[in-house]
């Protein structure tokens, strides 16, 4: 009996002692949900020009955890600013801006740059600014570094500017500066920088000019046939580094279309034969080249007819609208795939046969 009663005690001892062990192995760490919270905006550029400071700076792409994070789960940016005083040494910030990146005006986003402009500041102050990010779940960053800008007065801003499209060049005139931007006269040093964009507002970060042009007029030889672009100008008051730029001119725009016309079509041979008139000649080179154009005419140099409704795009050619025993002169043309027309090759006489 108390042999059986000790090993009940025994088994049922093992038991807890086994339970326990398992309850006692090593936890896993609780899951944490990653921080709402955007790192700081960083990289924030700033441009002074006259009494209006340009602002730029990237959207965060992680959390203050650096984890991923996609420009949707950015909701938007508030700008701060101050104003530097001999009188408080400490700077005291007001919101000034807030910018949500699902309707961004006036400020703009392009390719993960948000751009804002603050207008209206005044000669003789320093403003600083700092910015935080904020995402759609709530979360804050911290603030982005501090940037500065001083107001100075500058030349006054190109007028009247004109964009006169070429074939891959564009011709660029705006009236003289002469004045600073509150109407003052300046007899010094007037330079002139242009800026190309490839869309309204979307403009390159450096001039297409590397030094500054002393003419009211520039001719942009590297532009695109076919492709849209926006011109500006800014006025400078010093031919060297560093110069103070003016405001922007108004934009204009242009596109550039190809205004050349491809070689006229050689080597052509005329067979003919009953009912028809075949033609024959060389491949031209072009590379914008569309097809060819045939015409007939029932005299040398006289009133031509268009055969081809489109452009071939073949080097041979049909006539089965002749009449038997009828006199023809034939020429070719090219076409580019901007439609210009090449001249007329020369022409090639011809008598169709009669069915005797």
């Amino acid at each position: 009996m108390r042999t059986s009663l000790w090993r009940l005690v025994t088994a049922g001892a093992l038991v807890l002692a086994v339970a326990a062990t398992g309850s006692c192995g090593r936890k896993t760490d609780p899951l944490t949900p990653d921080s709402p919270r955007p790192e700081a905006v960083k990289e924030v550029k700033i441009a002074v020009r006259d009494i209006v400071a340009y602002l730029s700076w990237p959207i965060p792409a992680k959390n203050v955890e650096g984890k991923t994070l996609g420009p949707a789960d950015i909701e938007g940016f508030r700008i701060y600013r101050a104003e530097q005083s001999r009188e408080r040494k400490r700077l005291l910030y007001r919101q000034v801006a807030e910018i949500g990146l699902a309707d961004p005006a006036p400020a703009q986003v392009h390719n993960g740059i948000v751009s804002w402009n603050d207008t209206g500041l005044q000669y003789g102050k320093v403003y600083i600014y700092r910015i935080r990010a904020y995402s759609v779940k709530g979360g804050a960053s911290g603030y982005s570094d501090e940037v500065r800008a001083a107001p100075l007065l500058s030349l006054a801003a190109p007028k009247s500017p004109q964009a006169a499209s070429g074939d891959g060049s564009v011709m660029l005139t705006w009236e003289p500066v002469t004045t600073r931007s509150d109407g003052s006269v300046h007899q010094g040093f007037v330079g002139y920088l242009v800026y190309r964009g490839t869309g309204p507002g979307i403009y390159d970060d450096l001039p297409l000019n590397k030094e500054p042009l002393t003419e009211n007029r520039y001719r942009d030889a590297s532009a695109v046939n076919d492709t849209q672009y926006s011109y500006r100008v800014r006025a400078v008051d010093s031919p060297v580094r560093p110069w103070q730029e003016s405001l922007d001119s108004a934009e204009v725009p242009a596109t550039p279309r190809d205004k050349t016309a491809p070689a006229a079509p050689t080597g052509i041979t005329v067979v003919p034969g009953i009912g028809r008139v075949f033609l024959t000649w060389n491949e031209n080179r072009e590379r914008d080249l569309a097809g060819y154009h045939v015409y007939r005419s029932l005299k040398a140099g006289g009133d031509k007819l268009r055969l081809t409704a489109k452009p071939l795009n073949r080097t041979t050619f049909s006539d089965e609208t002749v009449k038997q025993g009828a006199t023809y002169y034939y020429s070719i043309t090219a076409v580019d795939k901007s439609g210009n027309e090449s001249a007329g090759s020369k022409e090639k006489k011809t008598y169709t046969e009669k069915i005797r």
